[in-house]
């Protein structure tokens, strides 16, 4: 199997109720792997990638018990509907260069109306659908939400602030949205003449440096290589806040960053 970086995989927990396994369409509780590619496996091992997880897909069709074919007879015209709609995939949406250019894009959502945490990423076409309860999805059984999601230059912060303030209508929605730097970009090098990191002995450090998971490590970019993280103060215990509070990167930070936008969605 090919080496898959650790920079391009999460090790995430489910407690049930989001995951099957894709061979065996059994429930999957515990440890699993999100690669940057959409997919999941079962555990943490990202060199035993033999058990693909899938999320449930939603049926929009009614059962055949006794209830249902009552149901179905004194509801024809409802049963013909549910039959005839399409099932709502779940979908990952990746951001274009356009979308980076612009440093945020949209991400669209989908939560059955009777299933708290029964929450889907879906695209915007699907979003579209339900929203203007066309018939070729079922706009009851769902209600649909979007929020803006930043791109670049330390972007764990205000998309944390983005679905804080969702979650006030979307209790939950942040399952769907575990890691807040998704698919972050950081503009140019980062250079240091000194002054401003240090080791975590206290030693300075001159000379490039990057952002990984709102901290600043020694080097150009992230790699698989052992390399240092970096304080902003030479005693860490003392002050050390992340990339997006330190005041150099903040002023870069907010000139360049869509301000947090939430919107919120349809309920039927």
């Amino acid at each position: 199997m090919a080496y898959i970086p650790k920079s391009k995989i999460s090790i995430l927990d489910t407690p049930g109720g989001e995951f099957i396994n894709k061979s065996t369409g059994a429930p999957y509780i515990g440890k699993y792997l999100e690669l940057s590619n959409g997919k999941y496996y079962a555990g943490s091992n990202p060199l035993q990638l033999d058990q693909e997880l899938i999320i449930p897909l939603s049926s929009n069709q009614l059962s055949n018990n006794r209830d249902s074919l009552s149901y179905n007879n004194l509801k024809p015209k409802i049963t013909k509907f549910q039959s005839q709609v399409k099932t709502i995939y779940p979908t990952k949406n990746i951001p274009t260069e356009e979308d980076y250019n612009r440093s945020y894009y949209t991400r669209y959502f989908t939560r059955k109306v009777n299933e708290p945490r029964g929450y889907m990423e879906i695209d915007q076409d699907t979003f579209n659908a339900l929203g203007q309860r066309k018939k070729t999805h079922d706009y009851n059984l769902y209600e649909v939400g979007s929020l803006t999601w930043n791109l670049k230059n330390g972007t764990t912060t205000s998309n944390s602030i983005n679905l804080q303030i969702l979650e006030r209508t979307f209790p939950f929605v942040s399952i769907i949205f575990p890691k807040l730097d998704e698919f972050e970009k950081i503009d140019n090098i980062l250079t240091t003449p000194g002054g401003e990191l240090y080791y975590e002995d206290g030693r300075e450090y001159i000379g490039p440096y990057h952002i990984h998971e709102s901290k600043p490590m020694v080097g150009a970019e992230h790699t698989e290589e052992p390399h240092a993280t970096l304080y902003y103060s030479k005693n860490p215990n003392t002050f050390n806040p992340t990339f997006d509070s330190n005041r150099k990167e903040l002023k870069q930070f907010t000139n360049n960053l869509k301000a947090p936008e939430v919107k919120g969605g349809f309920r039927y």
